[in-house]
């Protein structure tokens, strides 16, 4: 297995993509191989500095860089040797099993559409993001690949995304729900209501909708929305929780307090580390004919190396077949409207 890592993308590289890949390397769970693309003089004398070397750590030359502000269609026209390019190449021609990147989000999409292409029955891709909770995590998608979504691409959605959880967990089962207003079924919008009837015909255990309280509990193990709703879901979620630990933190002040600090401290770094994104690596981007992982453009070297093994996850599981396979037969008894190929405004 060989994961390929864009060495020189995301607003710390690279010194957070290699450390990160060294820290994967170290890890006696890990048992894959990193290929590093990126100049190749930079990395050999940060890994020269580190003092690291190992015979499961390769580095593949590229000259260029693309910027977080580049165009995602230009700069995959002009920018051919960047590290995102050669990076997806080395996958798309069968030399990396898997792709991550913390740089910019909108050419990793573009760039993996382009190159690896779409697996058949998927018209549009999503990006999944796993949304921790008392017993686990629930699966969100699409959160930020399809602003404006179609009922069908939320049809899609939510098929990979029973079949992700399905693989990832080894369970049998996913209850899949659609994001709305409320539970009733007369609620949401006419693309949400569009969106439930291909859903309910669908090959998959759908539970109906769910409510935005819902990604924080067990109720459901997999949320379908479009990109929009579920990039702010997100990015409210992440402030959410950063906020309120600061608050907290900045209210033990006093020595009274300082003490009760001290006996709940073990509590409280421990919740901030199940709520810190750095702990969930990347987003896997689903519906391409490839492994590619979209990692926070301010990652740390912890989130580089948790979403090495979420790639490790991913290839072992075989999850590009299992979509492939699967997609399938869940679409074969749907019946697309006039409606369903449409976007559908409020």
């Amino acid at each position: 297995m060989k994961i390929v890592v864009d060495t020189m993308g995301g607003d710390n590289a690279p010194f957070i993509n290699i450390d990160g890949a060294i820290q994967y390397l170290n890890d006696p769970k890990s048992n894959g191989e990193v290929i590093l693309v990126g100049q190749e003089d930079l990395i050999r004398d940060e890994l020269h500095s580190r003092s690291f070397n190992s015979p499961r750590l390769h580095i593949q030359h590229a000259t260029e860089v693309v910027g977080m502000n580049d165009s995602p269609t230009r700069s995959f026209k002009e920018k051919k040797d960047s590290s995102m390019r050669v990076g997806i190449e080395l996958v798309k021609t069968g030399k990396g099993d898997a792709f991550i990147s913390a740089g910019n989000t909108g050419a990793i999409m573009a760039y993996s559409l382009l190159s690896l292409g779409r697996i058949p029955g998927v018209d549009r891709p999503a990006i999944g993001a796993f949304m921790p909770h008392e017993d686990g995590a629930t699966l969100l998608l699409d959160v930020g690949a399809v602003a404006e979504a179609k009922p069908k691409n939320l049809l899609q959605f939510g098929i990979m995304g029973s079949i992700v959880y399905r693989k990832i967990t080894k369970t049998d089962s996913a209850r899949v729900a659609l994001m709305s207003i409320g539970e009733e079924s007369e609620k949401g919008t006419p693309l949400v209501k569009e969106a439930k009837r291909l859903l309910e015909a669908a090959n998959i255990d759908f539970f109906g909708y769910a409510e935005g309280r819902d990604i924080f509990n067990n109720k459901f193990d997999v949320i379908v929305t479009d990109g929009f709703t579920g990039n702010v879901s997100l990015k409210l979620a992440e402030s959410t929780f950063q906020t309120l630990f600061t608050m907290i933190k900045s209210r033990l002040d006093r020595p009274i307090r300082l003490i009760g600090a001290q006996l709940i401290k073990p509590i409280f770094t421990e919740l901030v580390n199940i709520f810190d994104p750095n702990n969930y690596g990347g987003s896997p981007l689903l519906g391409i004919k490839g492994i590619s992982l979209i990692a926070h453009g301010s990652s740390t070297d912890k989130a580089i190396k948790n979403a090495l093994f979420e790639a490790q996850r991913f290839v072992n599981s075989n999850l590009i077949d299992a979509i492939e396979q699967e997609i399938t037969a869940s679409l074969s008894d749907i019946t697309y409207t006039a409606m369903d190929e449409e976007i559908i405004h409020h």
